[in-house]
């Protein structure tokens, strides 16, 4: 599994997602092509500004399978890392999306700037709930939250960040997973 950066060019890949009926299901129906190039547009430009925003390769070279991405986001008033996830209708079922947040966690927490992480998939989104707790998510609880202006009944799951336990001589870490690099 391969994650690249999103770019201009890859117009056609969030094109073809989030018009898609099949792929759009949970998240309240296809958008118009206008709506999936806008979402493009933001998503290609909030890489500048520190978001994450890759297309899945399932392996190096070749074809984009679908799109991941981490992100600041707002949620009940306060600053949250949101993380989100698509696939083409026709790799659906094949383990992208799970090897894709499985890499995408390991660059976070190397990274070590996310903190928590939370994700939002619709109560009735069989797969993606059962990725979210395949990969260590707690479940939090269901709300409403909004899409592209759609409110959407869904279960709020977190990744906490790991957090160094005390040692009996402080605080500080106790195993080599929670040793991270500086900020």
């Amino acid at each position: 599994m391969q994650l690249e950066p999103a770019t201009d060019a890859d117009i056609w890949l969030t094109e073809a997602l989030e018009t898609d009926p099949r792929v759009m299901v949970e998240l309240g129906g296809p958008h118009t092509i206008e709506l999936a190039r806008a979402a493009h547009r933001r998503r290609v430009a909030g890489i500048e500004a520190g978001n994450w925003w890759f297309k899945i390769l399932p392996e190096p070279g070749a074809p984009p399978v679908g799109t991941i991405g981490i992100w600041r986001a707002e949620w009940a008033g306060e600053a949250i890392s949101e993380t989100g996830w698509m696939v083409l209708h026709q790799h659906q079922g094949r383990g992208h999306a799970s090897a894709a947040l499985a890499v995408l966690l390991d660059l976070a927490r190397k990274d070590g700037r996310w903190g928590d992480i939370h994700a939002f998939p619709g109560v009735t989104n069989t797969a993606s709930n059962s990725l979210c707790r395949k990969l260590g998510f707690e479940l939090i609880e269901t709300v409403e939250a909004d899409y592209a202006d759609r409110i959407l009944h869904c279960n709020h799951w977190v990744l906490r960040a790991r957090r160094p336990r005390r040692t009996r001589r402080g605080v500080g870490p106790t195993t080599q997973d929670e040793i991270r690099p500086p900020r």
